[in-house]
């Protein structure tokens, strides 16, 4: 309906995808994780759409476009509330593929909301707002573990992947610090090996910490 909508349709279009968003804002309360996970990132992707898809319109005008970001911090707080980590990524061990992928989808949508809401507030000229709370959240994992679709083999490159973070997985505390670092210098080996193996989405983060100044 989007891809094909015209300037004629444009506001249909809108109103459709307004009212859909609205429906599952009424509605997320209600579902359990895999359903709250699946209408986060069903929202995460209608609100891009209506921010930055589908041109201006006065349906979508301040402060209706800012009270949506509002409301989306409840669903990323009960999104969170279904469980952000794994024991055995806290033990440093091989955890489930499924739960695994689980967590990481959750961590990623949040982290998508929070860029969404980096990329409106520039759009708007508006404070970027700090992101602080994130700091403790794994980065996002290497690309060869998340786009894996076996699970015998993804438990192979999980093995590997725990010996050479021996140390630990790379957290965005870390990722954000990279903004303290002169021109001049170079990532430290932690960060390197991190975007060694960053996937478009990572490299995408690792460039809007670059452009916003976070400083921790």
């Amino acid at each position: 309906m989007w891809i094909t909508h015209s300037e004629g349709s444009r506001d249909l279009v809108q109103q459709t995808i307004l009212e859909e968003v609205r429906r599952l804002l009424r509605d997320y309360h209600s579902y359990g994780e895999m359903d709250l996970l699946a209408a986060t990132q069903s929202m995460l992707i209608l609100l891009i759409i209506l921010f930055f898809g589908i041109g201006h319109s006065p349906a979508l005008a301040h402060p209706i476009d800012a009270q949506l970001l509002i409301e989306m911090w409840n669903v990323k707080h009960s999104l969170a509330s279904t469980g952000l980590f794994l024991e055995e990524e806290s033990n440093h061990t091989l955890p489930s593929w499924k739960e695994w992928a689980i967590v990481s989808a959750k961590r990623r949508t949040i982290l998508a909301l929070h860029h969404l809401e980096w990329a409106w507030s520039l759009r708007h000229g508006y404070p970027v707002l700090t992101c602080f709370e994130l700091g403790p959240l794994p980065a996002p994992a290497a690309k060869y573990l998340w786009q894996m679709t076996h699970e015998k083999e993804w438990g192979r490159l999980y093995k590997d992947w725990l010996k050479l973070w021996a140390d630990g997985s790379y957290k965005m505390v870390e990722l954000f610090r990279i903004n303290a670092c002169k021109p001049s210098d170079d990532l430290d080996t932690r960060s390197e090996l991190w975007l060694s193996e960053a996937d478009e989405f990572g490299v995408m983060l690792m460039a809007e910490v670059n452009g916003i100044g976070i400083q921790y």
